[in-house]
């Protein structure tokens, strides 16, 4: 089976699938990753150059995953408006692996952090767990649509970009629908938060500790 980034087609919009090269035993878990703004577009391959993707390449180990990569078009439509595409990957890439559905994962940073949060209870796929990066919640009842997934947040608190503020307000509002959710801080950190969680936190391993019942 071919293995790294795969470029894949769904519905006319372009998106990657990863594929560990060192197998794994099937059904694999997976993640639904969302990236940011700056990698906004349609060539379907630049939302894997930051973030999660980049900490793939630097330590593959870390990540014995499929990772669904779908990519939205417009720079400042945030991804709630793409729930469709979204769930046109998801329902893509069960059809060509052999996914578990007890352990599928939600990540994603800055824009795709707020699509972390505001997308882990309403998607095709139920997730097992959930880690938004410098992201926000915007809609009301999203924090209790994710209050039964436990959520791990990463922000940097000199973020200007997406102020640490609103990581917080995020952890707490789920914190009081009942949820579990704890926050990692980076000090003097922007909005570049991303190489901390996914470089240097074991947040792999810790997707890996969850599973649906």
């Amino acid at each position: 089976m071919a293995s790294g980034f795969l470029d894949f087609a769904v519905g006319g919009n372009e998106f990657v699938i990863y594929v560990p090269r060192k197998p794994v035993a099937a059904p694999a878990p997976a993640i639904l990753f969302l990236h940011g703004r700056g990698e906004s577009g349609t060539d379907g391959i630049k939302q894997t150059a930051i973030g999660l993707g980049n900490a793939i390449r630097m330590a593959a180990a870390d990540w014995p995953f499929l990772v669904v990569m779908p990519q939205k078009p417009d720079f400042d439509l945030l991804w709630p408006n793409y729930t469709d595409r979204i769930d046109e990957c998801l329902r893509f890439a069960e059809s060509r692996f052999k996914i578990d559905p007890h352990r599928r994962y939600i990540t994603g940073l800055s824009q795709g952090g707020n699509g972390t949060f505001e997308l882990a209870g309403s998607l095709a796929w139920q997730f097992a767990a959930a880690a938004p990066v410098c992201g926000w919640i915007d809609s009301e009842g999203a924090a209790a649509k994710i209050a039964h997934i436990p959520v791990w947040v990463f922000h940097g608190d000199a973020d200007t970009a997406v102020p640490i503020a609103k990581g917080r307000a995020a952890v707490e509002s789920i914190r009081l629908a009942g949820g579990n959710a704890k926050l990692t801080e980076y000090p003097g950190v922007g909005h570049n938060s991303w190489d901390n969680a996914y470089q240097k936190e074991s947040l792999g391993a810790w997707f890996l500790e969850h599973s649906l019942d």
